[in-house]
C-alpha cells in the first residue's frame, strides 16, 4: 500500500467519522414545539379580565362569507 492510499484511506475515514458527528448533533438539536396547554390555561386563569374581553378562539369569530 502506498502513502498516497494510506492518505485517502484516512481521509475518507475522516470524512465519514465527521458526517456521522454532524448528522447526531443534529438529531440531538431538534425538538418539536407546541403550546403547553397547563401553561395557557394557567395564564388565562391568572390574565387580567380587561385584556382578555377581545379575544376568542378561531372557533367562535364568525366566517367571512
Amino acid at each position: 500500500m502506498t502513502l498516497e492510499t494510506l492518505v485517502v484511506i484516512c481521509g475518507i475515514a475522516g470524512s465519514v467519522g465527521a458526517l456521522y458527528v454532524a448528522w447526531r448533533a443534529h438529531k440531538k438539536s431538534y425538538k418539536p414545539t407546541g403550546p403547553d396547554e397547563k401553561l395557557v390555561e394557567r395564564f388565562v386563569e391568572t390574565a387580567p379580565l380587561h385584556l382578555l374581553q377581545d379575544r376568542r378562539t378561531t372557533s367562535d369569530q364568525p366566517e367571512d362569507v
